[in-house]
């Protein structure tokens, strides 16, 4: 996706950290999945091993790829982590629930 800094800006300023989003996996990959995003279905979007559900759920559990990972198709629901601008452009997710460290006002 080509945008300009000011567009980026603007994405940001609308989907800051904390905002639920939820889409469709596309890609599986032995760090993470890849996802369409409803809202912003042109934008990149990585949820990262590290950031998925059954980390939390399972801490002491080893997530074995690639059978513990959301398979290509499936929905999922998470929340905005951040937005990664270099090298990328993309946005990155969490399903964790004690990162709940953001509040909008």
């Amino acid at each position: 996706m080509n945008l300009t800094q000011q567009e980026w800006d603007a994405l940001m300023a609308s989907y800051p950290p904390g905002t639920p989003v939820s889409g469709v996996v596309v890609r599986c990959k032995i760090f993470g999945v890849f996802v369409r995003l409803d809202d912003l279905p042109d934008v990149p979007a990585l949820l990262e091993v590290i950031h998925f559900r059954q980390v939390e759920a399972e801490p002491t559990r080893c997530i074995e790829y690639p059978v513990d990972y959301p398979t290509v198709n499936s929905r999922l629901e998470a929340r905005i982590l951040g937005w990664c601008l270099f090298p990328n452009n993309d946005v990155r997710l969490t399903q964790l629930s004690h990162l709940d460290w953001y509040r909008r006002p």
